[in-house]
């Protein structure tokens, strides 16, 4: 794995830049790997942020989707020399997945919208309590 690599590799403080500069220039990497014709990968990159970047050049993804996690792992080697290419570093590429950034991005239901708005906005609820309101779908 290309993490475990890096890990072993000696440190490479001196020649890379800090997580924000790495940012900086990964909206380009995105556009890069779509002219490419990765642009599904491109569209799953999308949906990840960089997080972090040791000292060892293991550059930390995260992705907030499942299914754009799952899709980019098979694809770690190709997306690693990607990378590598585009920044002109050696980085090891690391992907992980947020589970809790995942359930936030879900879309709601119209039954899950209608109990929240039940609870939390006045206007809902005076038509609740005053016609009997309810959700028909």
């Amino acid at each position: 794995m290309p993490g475990e690599i890096a890990e072993d590799a000696p440190e490479l403080t001196d020649s890379l830049p800090d997580i924000e500069s790495l940012k900086v220039e990964w909206h380009q990497f995105l556009e890069a790997i779509a002219r490419a014709d990765h642009s599904v990968l491109s569209a799953h990159l999308s949906a990840c942020e960089p997080v972090s970047c040791n000292e060892k050049g293991v550059f930390t993804v995260s992705c907030c989707r499942k299914f754009s996690y799952e899709e980019l792992l098979q694809e770690l080697p190709s997306l690693q020399k990607e990378l590598a290419a585009f920044y002109r570093l050696p980085l090891a590429l690391r992907l992980v997945y947020d589970a809790e950034k995942d359930t936030c991005t879900k879309e709601k239901t119209v039954f899950t919208l209608f109990d929240e708005l039940s609870r939390s906005n006045s206007v809902v609820q005076f038509i609740i309590r005053e016609f009997g309101g309810e959700l028909v779908y």
